[in-house]
């Protein structure tokens, strides 16, 4: 009897054993979380890139979900954050949206020991983190020096923006008039906002070029806005400089309908972004700002 139950309590031990070992498989989070907004094209799509790579290579459990952050599924994308939050993952990785319940789970995540990355953020938060960000300005100052040079120096130009008050197209066109300023005979007509839509970009170009034919250069701010110029402008003798890329415009580079663009170095971002998040887990020194940086493209890169 007494071995029976000895038998008995050893299998009940391994049956016990078994299963905790079965839960704790099936409840192990991932290190790090990533919440990507999903309308971005191509520059969300590298970052995306970035970030398994930098998962990859450091054999980090990574969990990247793109979010919507639409006004109508806002709370679908908070829920997932929130969800993310309670599990005490190790870092959250995010691309911040505006929403004061938003700053409400930064604070409690940084309250609970989770590392917070600001991916490509718009603005500076009031709870720390590591921002891992592009320097528009200085990105757009190069494509000023870039449009000047296509000209011959010398000529009117124009710069098609997005909005009057993003912060990007804020840096970007603090940078494209830095730039041009330096050049005596290149005159900037003046700034014009197409909202990134492509119709709206093509009819102000109609109303400009009927003010102003003898224009010679344009500054796109965004890769629609450039596609849509780039398109506009194939029966004019018009130079265009891009800012950012996606594979139209890149085919517009190679045929010549496009002189280059400037691009935020999105990869960098996403797998700056995990080493960062890496580097808080293990106490290791990490600045508050890490600049990816920038990349010019012309034809001449894309032949080699």
């Amino acid at each position: 009897m007494r071995k029976l139950t000895v038998i008995i309590a050893l299998l009940l031990l391994t049956v016990l054993s078994g299963c905790n070992m079965e839960l704790y498989i099936q409840n192990e989070m991932p290190e790090v979380y990533a919440f990507i907004h999903s309308s971005d094209g191509t520059h969300t799509e590298q970052m995306i890139k970035g970030l398994e790579a930098g998962a990859a290579e450091w054999n980090a459990d990574l969990d990247i979900q793109k979010i919507n952050v639409t006004d109508d599924d806002t709370g679908t994308a908070l829920r997932a954050i929130k969800q993310a939050i309670r599990r005490s993952t190790k870092a959250i990785i995010i691309t911040p949206f505006e929403h004061d319940e938003l700053y409400k789970l930064m604070k409690k995540a940084h309250q609970k020991g989770i590392s917070l990355i600001y991916l490509d953020a718009l603005q500076k938060y009031d709870t720390p983190g590591t921002y891992i960000t592009s320097d528009n300005e200085a990105a757009a100052e190069k494509a000023g020096q870039m449009l000047a040079d296509a000209i011959g120096q010398r000529g009117d130009i124009i710069m098609l923006n997005t909005v009057a008050d993003n912060p990007k197209a804020i840096d970007r066109e603090a940078g494209f008039r830095k730039s041009v300023a330096d050049y005596p005979d290149v005159r900037l007509i003046n700034i014009f906002y197409c909202s990134g839509d492509r119709q709206n970009t093509q009819k102000t170009l109609q109303d400009i070029y009927a003010s102003h034919p003898d224009i010679k250069g344009i500054f796109a701010a965004c890769p629609e806005t450039s596609a849509a110029a780039a398109a506009w402008a194939k029966n004019h003798n018009i130079r265009i400089v891009g800012f950012d890329h996606t594979e139209e415009t890149l085919e517009y580079i190679r045929k010549g309908q496009f002189y280059g663009c400037v691009s935020q170095k999105s990869y960098d971002m996403g797998y700056k972004a995990v080493k960062a998040a890496l580097n808080r887990q293990s106490d290791q020194t990490e600045s508050e700002q890490i600049e990816a940086g920038y990349e010019v493209i012309t034809a001449a890169d894309l032949v080699r």
